[in-house]
């Protein structure tokens, strides 16, 4: 049984979050915020837990985004050629 007094998880998810953020550990650190963010859910933590997830899931997500508007940007500015020389 979870204790409703347990904030470890949700504290973890921000603290992983937030050095994912930093680009301390990019990769793995907006895994573990995502998935220990939504084991606190239900518990004290699931503040932490909740920005913990959002932070990860905008990490994980970010360079999807760069890399989108990227390919934008060369089609539109430079009318599909890859390099503008």
């Amino acid at each position: 049984m979870t204790d409703t007094r347990d904030t470890t998880m949700g504290t973890v998810s921000l603290i992983f979050a937030i050095l994912g953020c930093v680009q301390v550990l990019p990769c793995i650190g907006p895994l573990v915020a995502v998935i220990t963010g939504y084991m606190a859910k239900g518990t004290a933590g699931e503040s932490n837990g909740r920005i913990g997830r959002i932070l990860g899931w905008l990490m994980i997500c970010a360079p999807l985004i760069v890399f989108g508007i990227w390919v934008i940007l060369v089609f539109v500015l430079w009318g599909g050629q890859w390099w503008p020389w």
